[in-house]
């Protein structure tokens, strides 16, 4: 992964967290997985289900 951010959990663009699988920021399991919106929509589907949820239960207001 490049960038300004590094991910404790990646050791030579592997994931040690994810069974050491290559470092896909926001894959199922990911630190970031569900937390923050990405470039790519395709990993925003469990974020856009928590505010659902959130909005539905009254909290996300």
């Amino acid at each position: 992964m490049s960038g300004s951010w590094g991910c404790p959990h990646e050791r030579n663009n592997l994931c040690t967290k994810v069974r050491n699988l290559p470092c896909d920021p926001g894959m199922k399991a990911c630190v970031l997985y569900g937390r923050f919106v990405f470039a790519d929509e395709s990993k925003n589907e469990p974020l856009r289900r928590k505010r659902a949820a959130d909005a539905s239960d009254g909290s996300g207001e």
